[in-house]
């Protein structure tokens, strides 16, 4: 069971790269029309971007990384579309951390599911949390972790907030001027991405289940 759900996740990921790639290539292919269609240039299009991505965050749609960061950075650049992204990330990860501290494991379990609630519980650390949550923010969706640890881990609301903004901080950068390349080198940085995760969340299992079960003898 385990292997076939992480063939998921993989191929999850794969999907949600491919996605990203084929709205780049769009975006970039029609990004004056897009641009006259958006109506670029103004607060009322920057917070309309930070909102969308606050509610992808809060309702758990994969759609900010694989559909906005690459339509902003056609349309803003990347430097603006990551500044963007981060905050969305940010203030969205905060709401779902304090939605799952007010209302309890009923409301994570009915939004997350019972089973991803207790995957991610198992792996919340109990030692330099600060920085392992600025670790796992890099790694894991932002929504789903941040109802998890608003549930299970012994942090306060502002490192929390300040963790994940440090977080996903190099996330929004990478993608967004990942968008902002050519086809066959945005399939080289994601490839790279999937490869860094792959290999740190594997690591980071081992060690967890090393320290929870302690060395083979």
């Amino acid at each position: 069971m385990k292997e076939r759900w992480n063939v998921r996740q993989i191929a999850a990921v794969l999907a949600v790269g491919a996605v990203f790639m084929l709205v780049s290539l769009i975006a970039d292919t029609y990004r004056t029309a897009l641009a006259a269609v958006v109506g670029v240039g103004g607060p009322a299009g920057i917070a309309a971007y930070v909102a969308l991505t606050m509610c992808f965050e809060i309702f758990l749609l994969p759609l900010d990384l694989a559909l906005l960061v690459p339509l902003g950075t056609a349309l803003y650049g990347p430097t603006t579309t990551a500044l963007m992204s981060i905050t969305g990330w940010t203030v969205g990860a905060s709401v779902s951390f304090i939605l799952a501290r007010r209302y309890g494991i009923r409301f994570v379990t009915t939004i997350v599911g019972a089973k991803r609630v207790e995957q991610i519980r198992r792996r919340v650390p109990r030692s330099n949390l600060f920085w392992s949550v600025v670790l796992l923010r890099m790694l894991v969706p932002v929504g789903l972790l941040s109802y998890t640890l608003g549930l299970f881990a012994p942090i306060a609301w502002w490192k929390y907030v300040v963790a994940t903004a440090l977080g996903v901080a190099p996330l929004g950068f990478y993608f967004a001027f990942t968008g902002a390349l050519p086809f066959v080198y945005q399939f080289l940085a994601l490839a790279a991405a999937l490869w860094f995760v792959i290999i740190v969340l594997s690591r980071y299992q081992f060690e967890h289940h090393e320290r929870r079960d302690g060395p083979v003898v």
